[in-house]
């Protein structure tokens, strides 16, 4: 089973998506931007690393871009390239073509899905990226 780690402000959000992704991924919670660059870090040291983060951009504490910056520097100081790294997926209430791009370059984010998530519309990025219900 995948390990992932939603990440977003909105509690029903992370609900909804944590349930979408039932018999997909196993799924750990965070509030903030802070708060999954702790969680990120420990399940990384502890050899348990996410598999997936599902990052919204607008969040408390510390941005998604900033978070996922954080995490590709945990990730660059452990030896790990960016393609073999997280497979991160921003999340954002903006689809403008600029919006897109800065989350690809900003995050260097696997995908791009506008909130509010459609269950299709994850489950077909999830399937570009390898990642399939057992």
């Amino acid at each position: 089973m995948v390990r992932c780690l939603v990440v977003d402000d909105d509690e029903l959000g992370r609900e909804l998506i944590a349930q979408y992704l039932e018999g997909i991924a196993d799924c750990e919670m965070a509030e903030n931007g802070l708060k999954a660059v702790e969680m990120f870090r420990s399940a990384f040291e502890g050899s348990t690393p996410y598999d997936l983060i599902i990052l919204d951009i607008v969040i408390p504490e510390m941005d998604g871009h900033s978070a996922a910056k954080e995490i590709r520097t945990i990730e660059k100081e452990w030896g790990v390239s960016i393609n073999d790294g997280v497979n991160i997926v921003v999340l954002s209430s903006l689809n403008t073509p600029g919006d897109v791009i800065q989350a690809y370059v900003a995050a260097k984010s696997a995908a791009h899905l506008v909130k509010p998530v459609q269950p299709d519309k994850l489950f077909a990025t999830l399937s570009k990226l390898g990642i399939r219900k057992q």
